[in-house]
């Protein structure tokens, strides 16, 4: 019997957890777009509440002086923000309380292979420091170098995951792919999650640019045309992203068919890279539109996640014996 079919439950948890912190990254996305990040001024309440507010009678009078944040007084009270961030909280703790179960259902592999266990409950801290992340990016109010961390760290966590998701199937994985094939093919995988990382930390900083522009009352259509070098070289940066992904799928295409969970999750990777580069377009000709935000940012760092993902396929084939 496969290792895979002995632990249905813990595989099934491993999918959901995977797919909860996308759609808590998506969210979170949303949440920056919508300039929703104080909509609950404070933490782990909202305006001292466990159910936030849905209008401004529900508030004192004195709510914008009594709930302000780094001696700054809030903005006037906004129940779409305030309930679009309350959503990303609960999204938060619902992937809390999921890699909690995850880590008690790896249990079942202890006389397996314990390090799923070890990553089971790696995630749970994970988590738990990211949450207490988010609660550091309302005190120091929305604070950008944290607001990246905060990110990083959520890609982190599906790296994690990830990684319990390959042992946890390594088993399936019975076709050995030659080290002199999966040497370069892991060289080209390390450059591209360098440079995706890099590419996710320009992003930061051209978001970063578009907030103190939009802060200072700048039009939105002159958005693009008022940003400085770190967009120029974000933008230019998709090209090589794009070449060699293309350099990628090619060698990739040499593989026989025995390696076809790798040329299809390559073939993945490259349709992230050309929904990311779509909907950059979309944002740098559509006045960045804030409906493409949150998906540029969720396929950016889904991006990174497919390459490791790859990364870590690639590795475990060209580890297993003939």
């Amino acid at each position: 019997m496969l290792a895979s079919d002995r632990h249905p439950k813990y595989r099934k948890l491993l999918s959901i957890c995977i797919f909860t912190i996308f759609f808590l990254i998506l969210v979170g996305g949303l949440v920056r777009s919508t300039g929703s990040g104080l909509g609950c001024p404070d933490w782990p309440k909202c305006f001292g509440q466990y159910i936030p507010p849905t209008h401004i009678s529900e508030l004192p009078l004195d709510y914008k002086e009594k709930y302000k944040i780094a001696g700054k007084v809030i903005a006037d009270f906004n129940p779409v923000k305030t309930w679009i961030e309350y959503i990303n909280r609960l999204v938060g703790a619902t992937t809390g309380i999921l890699v909690f179960l995850l880590a008690l259902a790896s249990s079942s592999y202890k006389n397996e292979d314990k390090s799923i266990i070890y990553l089971s409950w790696a995630t749970v801290f994970a988590v738990g420091f990211n949450g207490w992340l988010g609660s550091v990016v309302v005190s120091t109010h929305l604070k950008p170098v944290i607001i990246t961390l905060h990110m990083l760290a959520a890609v982190f966590t599906v790296f994690l995951l990830l990684e319990a998701r390959v042992r946890s199937d390594e088993n399936n994985l019975i076709f050995h792919l030659d080290k002199q094939l999966a040497g370069p093919l892991k060289k080209i995988l390390i450059v591209l999650i360098l440079l995706t990382f890099g590419q996710i930390v320009l992003g930061t900083q051209v978001r970063e640019e578009i907030d103190h522009l939009s802060h200072d009352g700048v039009l939105r259509e002159l958005w693009i045309s008022k940003l400085g070098l770190e967009y120029l070289v974000h933008r230019s940066y998709s090209i090589l992203l794009v070449l060699i992904h293309g350099y990628l799928y090619f060698k990739v295409s040499k593989l026989n068919a025995t390696h076809s969970r790798i040329i299809g999750w390559t073939k993945v990777t490259c349709a992230i890279v050309g929904v990311n580069i779509l909907s950059g377009i979309a944002l740098a000709y559509g006045s960045v539109p804030p409906a493409v935000q949150p998906v540029h940012l969720l396929f950016g760092l889904m991006l990174s996640c497919s390459q490791y993902f790859l990364f870590t396929l690639v590795t475990k084939s060209s580890a297993l014996e003939v």
